[in-house]
């Protein structure tokens, strides 16, 4: 479904991507960890098409997006949809005006069918007659949630998640884990989570990329990250500090 081929993207003096190359499977969820600062927001945003590279290629069922000029790219664009780490919901609309947004401007549904759709989407991740209430009455739970009802109100073929459980407590943050799983599984898309919490990854990840400085270090599954001997994946997994690593076993670096 997507392919990553020898990106690079650097920022002044800071080199971010240093080769990226990664294929994720069509009906899958991929989850990309790393530590702070390690580029897995930069790379989700150039899946998207949100940033160019410096050099290499995005491909979209084939087809390298990075070249495509506006139009073309806001085309491709329609078949994803991306869920930004802080919700990123307009203060100023209702709940069905954020959810309804992108039907209004991309579609010729009538008002009444983008209402019906927006309802619809809105029960899908749990939640129901808030539809006039504003994003400063919900909780941060139900702000992560009313993001994900907009994201697939034009129904994506791939869903990009940045950081969803970011700012939630333990609870609320397994209970968005379980509505990927479930959108998974109902919607059939192609799932994208960036995530440095090892919980969502364990409940939501068919296969795993490790991304670490600016190239991807792991791919597998999970089973196969927990297992893993590699002491860099090691420490990630066990939450080490890798200058604590280092001075308590130097020789493994």
């Amino acid at each position: 479904m997507i392919e990553v081929k020898d990106l690079y993207k650097d920022f002044e003096d800071n080199t971010v991507l240093q080769g990226v190359n990664l294929k994720i499977g069509k009906g899958h969820t991929t989850a990309i960890i790393g530590g702070s600062g390690s580029g897995k927001s930069v790379l989700l945003k150039h899946i998207m098409g949100l940033m160019k590279p410096d050099s290499g290629c995005v491909f979209l069922e084939g087809e390298c997006v990075t070249d495509l000029s506006y139009h073309e790219l806001s085309t491709i664009r329609k078949k994803m949809a991306m869920v930004f780490q802080g919700a990123a919901l307009f203060d100023s609309m209702t709940i069905a005006q954020n959810v309804g947004i992108g039907l209004h401007r991309h579609t010729k549904m009538s008002k009444r069918e983008i209402a019906e759709r927006v309802t619809h989407c809105l029960s899908l991740v749990g939640l129901n007659n808030i539809e006039q209430l504003s994003p400063a009455e919900l909780s941060g739970g139900m702000k992560k949630r009313v993001a994900i009802a907009r994201a697939i109100a034009l129904k994506p073929q791939i869903l990009l998640y940045d950081e969803p459980t970011t700012g939630l407590d333990p609870i609320r943050a397994n209970s968005i884990n379980d509505l990927i799983v479930r959108l998974q599984n109902k919607l059939d898309v192609t799932s994208v989570v960036v995530t440095h919490d090892m919980n969502s990854v364990e409940k939501v990840a068919d296969i795993v990329a490790f991304l670490y400085h600016g190239r991807i270090h792991f791919e597998g599954t999970v089973e196969e990250l927990e297992n893993s001997d590699d002491q860099i994946v090691r420490n990630f997994v066990e939450g080490i500090d890798e200058i604590d690593a280092v001075q308590h076993n130097p020789g493994a670096f």
